[in-house]
This record gives structure tokens, sequence and C-alpha cells, in this order.
């Protein structure tokens, strides 16, 4: 299964990046912006009153995984400051100028599914899809056998947001979600 998340992964940038001109990066703000921007939310008062998550300064590595959506990547650990270790982590891909190109969510095991949908949701806020359209992409996410995957056009935004889910390539346990956009509504 795991072979399969990596090939469908793989499969699907390329075909984004054979049809470049409906390729468009997820964000506009650049990767720095993106995390303050988290990282405000999760460290405000009434946030962490709820849920007292932590995100890591972020660090730049190549990205060897999808070069094909982003020539980098930026790599933050989370979870509650409660855990004796982190929880997962976010990576974003970006494009030459440094902007958000795609991003993926990482569970490092099933206990840390609850915090990871809160941090998707609120990425998903940060990158300026409307509630609505934040929550069908999580709640319609398709139950397949090997891969979940869920669609929604952002009038908002001018982008199809395309959210898939499914186990982790590298572990036996934990799991990812990957977002990606496109201009093309269907």
């Amino acid at each position: 299964m795991k072979k399969f998340l990596a090939i469908f992964f793989i499969i699907v940038a390329a075909n984004f990046s054979v049809a470049r001109a409906g390729v468009i990066k997820i964000s506009e703000i650049d990767v720095q912006q993106f995390v303050h921007s988290i990282a405000g939310v999760i460290y405000s008062e009434e946030f962490q009153k709820e849920i007292p998550l932590f995100i890591s300064n972020a660090a730049k590595f190549e990205n060897a995984e999808l070069p094909e959506i982003g020539s980098a990547a930026y790599v933050c650990q989370y979870g509650l400051k409660t855990a004796t270790a982190p929880e997962g982590e976010i990576i974003f891909f970006v494009d030459g100028e440094e902007k958000v190109s795609a991003l993926k969510i990482v569970g490092y095991s099933a206990d840390s599914a609850k915090d990871s949908v809160v941090l998707l949701m609120l990425t998903l806020s940060t990158l300026g899809l409307t509630q609505a359209d934040a929550e069908f992409l999580v709640n319609n996410l398709n139950d397949d056998e090997f891969l979940a995957s869920s669609i929604v056009w952002s009038e908002a935004k001018q982008r199809c947001f395309v959210l898939m889910a499914g186990a982790r390539t590298q572990s036996e346990e934990g799991f990812q979600f990957m977002l990606i956009a496109s201009d093309k509504k269907d």
C-alpha cells in the first residue's frame, strides 16, 4: 500500500506538471509569512486554552521527495506542548519565489489525528478558504481502499484545491494529508 501511495503522489504531481498552465501555487504569500500566520493563531491565548499546540521554526530542505511541486521544502514539527515528542510535521513545498506551492501534514501515529485535523483546518483558513470550502474538503474525503481524496473549487481564491489522505509511505504507523491546487474547475 505504501508503494501505491508514493506512486500515486508522483503521478498526481507529474500530471499537474505536464499541464503546467493548470498548476498554481496554493498560496500567494511566502512560506515565512504562512508559518508566522499559523503560529500567530496557535500561540494566541484563546487557542492555547483550548489546545496547547506548538509549531517549531521552519527548517529548509531540498525537495527530493516531489521536486515537481517545488524545488525546496520547509518543515515544521507540531504537537501538544504536554506530549513527550512531536506528533507530526507540516511540510511546505515552495517555488522559486518561496511561495507555498503545496503542503503536506504528516501525523506520526493515529493518536495525533485530532491535532492534525485542527492544524489542517487552520492551514486551510490561512490559505483563505471559506469555512464551508474547508469543511467540504475534510468531510468529503472519499473512502478509497488506498487513498482518500476530495476536491473543491474556491470562488474566493479562484483555485481548485485537492486534498488527499492516506497512510504514511515511510512508516507502518501514521497518516498524511497532501494539498495541491489547480486553476482548472473540472
